[in-house]
């Protein structure tokens, strides 16, 4: 089997082909085989987008989590928070408790 041509992948490339499956994935939907949704994030869109209590399209995975945080000590809901961002209240309970053992470590 041959491995994946990106340097720091250790996961082997299909037959006849030279990435992953990741990061030919990668590389079809973001045109980058390095990307990752969770890595970037804009502090001025986070706060901007606490205030107006709305997510739009395009936002990251990991943008949509800090406002739903920045949301949720604001004492909104789960369920509204929810709402706005685009997920589960359960999801929402998740990242709450998440954070809540970040911040105290």
């Amino acid at each position: 089997m041959r491995k994946c041509r990106i340097d720091h992948c250790t996961t082997s490339a299909a037959p006849r082909r030279t990435l992953c499956h990741k990061h030919r994935t990668r590389l079809n939907r973001y045109d980058d085989p390095d990307f990752t949704q969770w890595t970037v994030a804009d502090d001025v869109d986070v706060r901007l987008l606490i205030e107006q209590q709305r997510v739009p399209k395009g936002v990251t995975c990991l943008e949509r989590r800090l406002v739903a945080v920045g949301l949720s000590e604001r004492g909104m809901s789960a369920e509204r928070v929810a709402g706005v961002v685009g997920v589960a209240p359960r999801t929402v309970h998740r990242w709450r408790a998440q954070h809540r053992t970040q911040t105290a470590a």
